[in-house]
């Protein structure tokens, strides 16, 4: 989906529908779908024009995954520093088990070549109930 604001009610949506599939309690399920909301609006702000917000959530039986990315024109060597610090640090922290960040190289065809993807990873674990499957 584009990187813009106006995509955030899509990606609220899809971590709701998911949250309901998998069967998570409503506080966990409220959680995630927050941490999602605050990772994207974080990446959107650091987008390149016209970039694609990337949201991969990947359900698994101790964990549930969510890997949010997109393109940006340019990053400082450490992920960390430049996505998440402050506030948004915090929150995500407070709202899942584990925050990642990271930068891959996205091959795309750039006049000035090829530009890093930014991207954040979420991680909460399941207490208990299994995913269902």
């Amino acid at each position: 989906m584009p990187a813009r604001t106006d995509a955030l009610s899509v990606v609220r949506a899809m971590t709701c529908s998911l949250a309901d599939y998998e069967e998570l309690d409503s506080d966990t399920a409220a959680d995630l779908t927050l941490a999602v909301d605050e990772a994207c609006t974080v990446l959107i702000g650091m987008a390149s024009a016209g970039a694609a917000l990337v949201l991969i959530e990947d359900p698994r039986v101790r964990e549930l995954n969510v890997r949010v990315s997109t393109v940006c024109d340019s990053v400082h060597s450490d992920p960390g520093s430049t996505l998440l610090s402050g506030f948004s640090r915090r929150v995500l922290e407070a709202l899942t088990d584990r925050v990642d960040t990271f930068v891959d190289d996205v091959d795309v065809e750039h006049p000035r070549g090829p530009r890093p993807a930014l991207g954040i990873s979420l991680t909460i674990w399941r207490h208990g109930a299994p995913a269902r499957r």
